[in-house]
């Protein structure tokens, strides 16, 4: 897949990307094309996009939606697209659990968050995970402990 960042921000400033939604770090766009694309506001968004860039090349579990490209500048990030969770409820049905302190608790998610310092509190909202092929995935997992300490 040939991405030509210039183009996607010639995009981006014509308005031809359906905005998604943003945090106090980055923008998010539809690409139209199954990706998205995370556009960094300041440092902090781009510290963002490189923890998720790095986590997603470093993780061999399917529990993170992947990263399919980066700008040099970590500006601009592309990411598999996936599908809106409207109920957290939707996440603890897939792994069997009733309530966060279960999901908090499940090996897999452990593993993760000791191993890239992710934060409990991101991971249960609906915003943090989306679906891909009928599984849910962590779709924002750039706020990292080191982000929290270094940017708010």
């Amino acid at each position: 897949m040939a991405i030509v960042f210039n183009r996607i921000m010639f995009n981006l400033r014509r308005g031809y990307y359906r905005y998604i939604g943003s945090g106090s770090g980055r923008q998010v766009f539809d690409l139209g094309n199954g990706y998205v694309i995370k556009v960094a506001r300041n440092r902090a968004g781009i510290a963002q996009n490189m923890c998720e860039y790095k986590i997603s090349f470093n993780d061999p579990s399917d529990l993170f939606a992947k990263v399919i490209k980066v700008s040099n500048d970590f500006n601009l990030l592309i990411m598999q697209k996936a599908n809106k969770v409207y109920n957290i409820s939707y996440v603890w049905k897939y792994f069997n659990i009733t309530n966060k302190r279960e999901l908090f608790n499940l090996k897999e998610l452990q593993n993760i968050m000791r191993k890239y310092n992710l934060l409990l509190a991101d991971l249960d909202r609906e915003s943090s995970w989306g679906i891909i092929n009928g599984r849910p995935v962590i779709i924002d997992y750039g706020f990292t402990r080191e982000v929290r300490e270094r940017y708010y």
